[in-house]
C-alpha cells in the first residue's frame, strides 16, 4: 500500500492511497498484477480517463486478510496513515 498523488488530464491533483499487487483477499491465487487507487475527497467517475500516479510513500506490503471487513478496516487505517504522511512538511 502506498500514499500517492494522482494527476488528472486536466491538471488537477489529488492525494490518495494505492495498492499495486494481486488482491489476495478477493481474488484467486496467481491473478494478474493490478493497480487500485482511492482518491481522498474526490467523488466522480474516472473510468476511461488517463491518470498519472506518483508513488510518494510506502505504507505496507500486500497481504491476505481473513475477510473483506478486515481488509476494509486496514484500508481505513492505511488512508489515515497516508493522510498523515502527505500532510507532513
Amino acid at each position: 500500500m502506498y500514499a500517492v498523488r494522482v494527476l488528472l488530464s486536466d491538471g488537477a491533483a489529488f492525494h490518495g492511497v494505492a495498492n499495486l499487487g494481486h488482491r489476495p483477499t478477493v481474488t484467486p491465487a496467481n491473478q494478474e498484477l493490478s493497480l487500485e487507487v482511492h482518491l481522498f475527497d474526490f467523488d466522480s467517475d474516472l473510468y476511461g480517463h488517463e491518470l498519472e500516479v506518483e508513488f510518494l510513500h510506502f505504507l505496507r506490503s500486500e497481504r491476505r486478510f481473513p475477510d473483506v471487513d478486515s481488509l476494509k478496516r486496514q484500508i481505513a487505517a492505511d488512508a489515515a496513515a497516508a493522510r498523515l504522511q502527505l500532510s507532513a512538511p
